[in-house]
């Protein structure tokens, strides 16, 4: 699973309201019927984090591996093959 705190473009220090208020503007800036995918991506991604006790279950306990897509997706698009630099490497893995 993609980061839902990069999904929905918040930072890890977000509360309810600022977690909510960007859930809605992803959703309708990507309405199901545009774009289903990315939709079914913001929505677990509010679901994972939507409160406190669920960000603080997710922090503690999400260990899903990265697929291929959330990699490529978390290096954006300046990636330049060559040798690893830190900001991409923390970036990748969410640090």
């Amino acid at each position: 699973m993609i980061d839902p705190y990069r999904e929905l473009g918040v930072g890890t220090d977000a509360d309810d309201a600022s977690i909510r208020s960007a859930y809605l503007t992803a959703i309708r800036a990507c309405p199901p019927e545009r774009d289903a995918a990315r939709f079914e991506r913001i929505r677990r991604a509010f679901e994972a984090i939507s409160d406190a006790r669920k960000r603080r279950s997710h922090a503690l306990f999400d260990t899903s591996l990265p697929t291929p897509a959330d990699v490529l997706h978390a290096v954006g698009a300046d990636f330049v093959p060559g040798p690893v630099r830190l900001d991409h490497l923390r970036r990748v893995l969410g640090g």
